[in-house]
């Protein structure tokens, strides 16, 4: 269960963040989604302090890709997202998101 992961207590030092957590609360849930969708056709600006985090599929950009692949994993089985994944750590791949701060559980 994705929530598993969220529901162990993380030590996170430096910038860290979920992979998918677009809203910053720490959970996994389809508020999710909904904000990274939020971000692509409304306001057009983030409510986190984490880019990296509503870039579910790691591809780099912020795009309708990412809500796809986070609803993928939490209610179709798709595979686990690219790391961090659902656990609390740093981006592994290089790119232009940025996280400015701490984003963990």
């Amino acid at each position: 269960d994705p929530a598993d992961a969220l529901s162990q207590p993380g030590s996170c030092s430096g910038v860290f963040f979920v992979r998918g957590d677009g809203n910053g609360d720490g959970l996994l849930d389809i508020s999710d989604a909904i904000a990274t969708l939020a971000i692509l056709f409304s306001s057009g600006s983030s409510i986190t302090t984490c880019e990296d985090g509503h870039d579910s599929n790691d591809d780099g950009a912020i795009d309708i890709g990412d809500p796809i692949a986070l609803l993928s994993y939490l209610f179709a089985g798709a595979s686990e997202l690219p790391a961090p994944g659902a656990s609390c750590g740093e981006d592994q791949t290089g790119d232009a998101l940025q996280c400015t701060e701490t984003v963990c559980p």
